[in-house]
């Protein structure tokens, strides 16, 4: 049958035909469904599909993008990808914008399938419903869907494993120690949302959570910027999360306009896992821990899929699925745990009233403090903190000690402190076993505030509180520090020189450095794996293992003292390739960095951990609420930023020697 047959038979002009078949021209709904049953009953629809495949094959066919908006950076981006691969096919590139609505989204469809250039869409659906999208079926022109999908068993797809993903972020936060984690999704019926929501909802499982313990929050993002913000800050304000997990790059943005508008610091007061790793999150104080999606390769991925689609090839999966990873920097910090268990508490936590404060500065109190050792910058800042925190009371300190790490000259020292009667003591202990009985002694006459560490068998009934860096993530940081450092070199290896000691300290640091190695590089061998108890000892050690082990790329040393030491021996077996992983930042670990043999550092705030010491002491002083244990987040250090971070530890300038080197980088 001819156009002119199907005209009579309709009983029409041959204009009205044409118009019913291009799209060209209003046609009343009645003859639409006259003419269009003809050319179905009549085969007619055969001959103008295949005429259409033949027109839409030329080098002037376009292909569309159609996506629910351009302002999200993941959509930009898919954009500027997508138009390169199909630009350097020979066809022309356009996107379409539907702002999520499902009759926008029909009508641009509509108009795209009816012209005769469209050979082949890039589809983020409004809807996964089948039924929605029936005439697009149709229509025979070829079709992706790219992030977003339709709920079939016929249309090709690239996504991202939204619910694995979302699963490592929840699960990250549960293993680092917090319990109310907050999450934050894009208020939407895609199912990409379900799969976010998926993932949460598992790592609660997992964790030993119930899902009636879930804090979700859906966020409408067609609002204002004013009402966004708000909503999210009514949903921190309802569940009190210590964590939260943005479920999109504008969500991600609105959150950080929240905290602030609320006075909230990132990380000490709310850790955040954002979405999306742009430019900018590495810009933002602090550097902000990202779900980053591989949009390049969803691109690729994309564009494979639909020019297999137009050239007729198949074999391909259904589902295909573009990277996404967990990057971690500053924005999150880990809940650390007290020797007897106690969970750590911000120094921000305890607070004088008006009244202990007066009560304080008419006490004439006296405090005595005793060091293991005083010879470095470390303890001269504790120091510091110390005095600066109990002179604004009027508090006295009476006598320092310096054990220089003998206990049985701690010792002897606490018998000394004893006669003096001091009101309070402040002590770090040289070992946690042989000065134990002694420090026992001194709590029954006076209170004792621990730095670091606590002596072993001591009850919480002993004393006042411990003060210390948080550990965990100070060894969590030092050893991710050391993963990103030698991931992308084959057959990676690493040593360990930890602290033979058993510290409570030190030995948490040492363990979860190694563990985040484990679990998150599991690429990377750890080699060898060797303690020192006296830190002299560790040039004897690091000497062996490099010469028993050649092949050891990098080193993890517990800390700066015995890091130097180990420098030493390298340099001594002449290995400058081997790069150094510690923690804690001084004068001489300093110049270390700036020769290159150091990489990266987590380091203490002594300054701020010897004023919460002295906080601590003034609140037991003329109260019993007194937190046992008191956490100060570490502080990460790459070699590139050492100018900035000698000036947050110190609270001074970058010694001009080193300075002159730094400059010079």
């Amino acid at each position: 049958m001819t156009i002119k047959e199907i005209a009579a038979k309709a009983g029409v002009s041959i204009a009205t035909v044409s118009h019913v078949i291009n799209h060209t021209r209003y046609v009343s709904p009645e003859l639409v469904d006259k003419i269009e049953a003809i050319i179905e009953e009549s085969g007619y629809s055969e001959k103008i599909k295949k005429k259409v495949r033949k027109i839409r094959s030329g080098r002037s066919s376009q292909i569309v993008a159609v996506f629910p908006n351009i302002k999200s950076a993941l959509y930009c981006d898919l954009c500027n990808q997508l138009q390169s691969y199909a630009t350097s096919q020979g066809y022309q590139f356009y996107t379409a914008v539907t702002n999520d609505s499902p009759e926008e989204e029909k009508s641009i469809l509509q108009n795209l399938i009816s012209s005769a250039k469209t050979i082949g869409i890039f589809l983020s659906p409004v809807s996964s419903n089948p039924a929605a999208y029936s005439f697009l079926y149709e229509s025979g022109i070829p079709f992706v869907c790219v992030e977003r999908f339709i709920d079939d068993d016929v249309t090709p797809r690239i996504l991202f494993d939204y619910t694995k993903a979302f699963h490592s972020a929840t699960s990250y936060f549960f293993e680092s120690g917090h319990e109310n984690v907050l999450f934050l999704v894009e208020k939407t019926d895609s199912l990409a949302k379900q799969d976010k929501i998926a993932g949460y909802e598992r790592a609660l499982l997992s964790s030993n959570h119930t899902l009636s313990s879930s804090c979700i929050a859906e966020i409408n993002l067609y609002q204002s910027s004013d009402t966004i913000s708000l909503n999210i800050q009514k949903s921190i304000t309802r569940y009190l999360p210590t964590a939260i997990i943005a479920g999109g790059n504008r969500l991600t943005m609105f959150l950080l306009k929240a905290l602030r508008e609320l006075g909230k610091d990132c990380p000490r007061d709310i850790s955040i896992i954002g979405f999306d790793d742009m430019l900018w999150c590495e810009l933002t104080a602090p550097p902000l821990s990202c779900i980053h999606r591989d949009i390049d390769q969803m691109a690729e991925l994309a564009s494979q899929a639909l020019f297999d689609e137009i050239n007729h090839l198949s074999g391909a999966p259904l589902t295909r699925y573009a990277d996404v990873e967990l990057i971690l920097r500053d924005s999150t910090r880990i809940i650390d745990n007290g020797p007897l268990g106690e969970h750590a508490v911000s120094p921000d936590s305890i607070r004088l009233s008006k009244e202990e404060k007066q009560l304080l500065r008419t006490g004439n109190y006296r405090v005595a403090i005793s060091f293991h050792y005083t010879g470095t910058a470390w303890a001269a800042l504790h120091q510091k903190g110390i005095r600066d925190e109990l002179e604004q009371y009027g508090i006295d300190i009476i006598s320092t000690m310096d054990a220089h790490f003998d206990p049985a000259l701690q010792n002897m020292q606490l018998e000394s402190i004893k006669m003096q009667h001091p009101d309070a003591v402040i002590a770090i202990p040289t070992d946690d076993v042989q000065t134990g009985p002694a420090f026992q002694e001194l709590s029954k006459m006076t209170r004792l505030v621990f730095l670091s560490n606590v002596p072993q068998n001591f009850s919480r009934n002993n004393y006042v509180s411990c003060i210390s860096v948080n550990e965990r993530e100070n060894g969590t940081n030092t050893g991710r520090m050391i993963g990103e450092y030698l991931k992308e070199k084959p057959h990676a290896k690493v040593g360990f020189i930890i602290h033979g000691a058993m510290f409570y300290g030190t030995t948490e640091r040492d363990n979860c450095a190694e563990k985040i190695l484990r679990e998150s590089y599991p690429d990377i061998e750890i080699t060898a794996r060797k303690g020192f108890i006296q830190i002299e000892n560790a040039y004897k050690v690091c000497y062996e293992m490099i010469n028993e082990h050649p092949d050891i790329q990098a080193l993890y040393v517990s800390w700066d003292r015995p890091a130097l030491l180990a420098i030493k021996a390298l340099k001594a077996l002449n290995r400058t390739d081997i790069a150094v992983f510690t923690t804690d930042l001084d004068f001489e670990i300093a110049e270390e960095m700036n020769q290159g043999f150091v990489k990266g550092l987590s380091t203490q705030r002594p300054y701020d951990q010897g004023k919460a010491a002295a906080l601590a002491v003034a609140k037991s002083l003329v109260s019993d609420n007194v937190p046992k244990y008191i956490g100060v987040q570490p502080y990460v250090v790459h070699e590139k930023q050492l100018k900035r971070a000698w000036k947050d530890i110190f609270f001074e300038a970058l010694p001009e020697e080193l300075g002159e080197k730094q400059m010079g980088q």
